[in-house]
């Protein structure tokens, strides 16, 4: 790669993440000068080195959007700040700027993190905020480690208070928006077995597990390595042999 490549690059790292010039270079360098990794572990692994005091900018967003009688953004901020970004509150990316914004349930953001988070991100306006949002969204389809991050922080975030385990129909919700578009028909075979065969609500072992296997089924769709011997939930060892037995067809 020639000189001149090299400094597009860091130009357009720095275009999009705002930051300095020796800050790309460090990121850049370390994934061998692909763009898309090295904004993807910038935001995934950088923090200021120190705490920067409150953003007036990022305040007046924050409060534009939070609820009248409290200092936080509730549901009814939550689904206009959604809308304002282009998103609907049903979007799946929606939960990746749960996660971003360390949102504690549904329908909430706090302003310490919401303030803090999008310093991060050098987001001073609506339209940086939709910028970094387009940005997640992309490695939701393409960054199969980011996926998982979501997809775990998914299960808790869905619980409603004092629940342990997320209603099947829940979790097939989630399923569905979360992994269908990458892994179609081999979640709904999934979900079709747990509707005939389990019909019980849906552990956090099992949700975490399942993605894990996911990736196996994936390189291996006969399933003919499956190690029945390993530390699978039986749930999974069940839905195994019931795809081997070809109750799907």
């Amino acid at each position: 790669m020639s000189r001149n490549q090299k400094r597009q690059l860091r130009d357009q790292f720095i275009d999009f993440t705002h930051t300095t010039s020796a800050i790309a270079e460090q990121f850049l360098k370390s994934t061998n000068y692909d763009l898309e990794l090295a904004i993807n572990e910038y935001y995934l692994s950088y923090q200021p080195s120190t705490e920067r005091k409150d953003n007036k900018k990022l305040a007046a967003i924050f409060d534009k959007y939070k609820d009248p009688d409290s200092d936080i953004i509730g549901i009814d901020g939550t689904i206009k700040y959604i809308e304002d970004l282009g998103y609907e509150p049903e979007d799946k990316v929606a939960l990746a700027l749960a996660e971003f914004l360390e949102s504690p349930s549904a329908g909430v953001f706090e302003r310490k993190s919401f303030i803090l988070k999008w310093q991060t991100t050098h987001s001073e306006t609506l339209a940086d905020m939709k910028k970094h949002v387009q940005y997640l969204e992309r490695q939701m389809s393409t960054n199969v480690d980011y996926l998982k991050r979501i997809y775990e922080f998914t299960f808790k975030f869905s619980l409603e208070e004092g629940q342990r385990t997320l209603p099947l129909e829940t979790a097939t919700e989630y399923w569905r928006l979360l992994l269908g578009p990458l892994y179609g028909d081999k979640i709904e075979k999934w979900i079709a077995f747990l509707n005939q065969e389990w019909k019980q609500a849906v552990s956090k072992d099992t949700w975490n597990m399942f993605f894990i296997f996911l990736q196996d089924y994936e390189k291996d769709p006969e399933l003919s390595e499956y190690d029945e011997t390993a530390a699978w939930p039986s749930i999974i060892d069940d839905f195994v042999e019931y795809i081997k037995e070809g109750k799907t067809e």
